[in-house]
């Protein structure tokens, strides 16, 4: 997840969006984070266990779009963890610092991605 953040990071930098770089590498970390869990899971071929590909786009001046594609069909959700589990937030968090997130199904697996927009300029 490292090498996710400090890309997400270093193209938010060069874009001159640094005030949105802390949300979108939340956002890059949990994504990948799910990425790599389901991938690993759902894939028989141990060369593909874990891979994903992580694309980060700009669709307005103001908007980021960040997403994650893997092999898993598995669909994230946002779940209710309880307070003593050590995972399940990561779609709640991603939930609660993106303005909006979806799933796009792909006939090999999925793409999951999230918007953060500069304060003042939502969708």
């Amino acid at each position: 997840m490292g090498i996710a953040r400090l890309s997400v990071a270093a193209t938010l930098r060069a874009w001159g969006l640094e005030v949105l770089v802390d949300d979108a590498r939340l956002i890059a970390s949990e994504l990948a984070t799910n990425a790599i869990r389901h991938a690993i899971r759902c894939i028989p071929d141990p060369e593909q266990r874990g891979c994903f590909r992580l694309k980060v786009e700009r669709p307005s001046d103001h908007l980021v779009r960040i997403s994650t594609f893997d092999r898993s069909r598995a669909v994230p959700r946002v779940v209710q963890a309880a307070e003593t589990a050590e995972s399940g937030r990561g779609m709640a968090v991603v939930d609660a610092v993106s303005c909006r997130w979806g799933i796009d199904p792909k006939p090999w697996g999925k793409g999951v991605w999230a918007e953060c927009a500069n304060p003042g300029h939502l969708p």
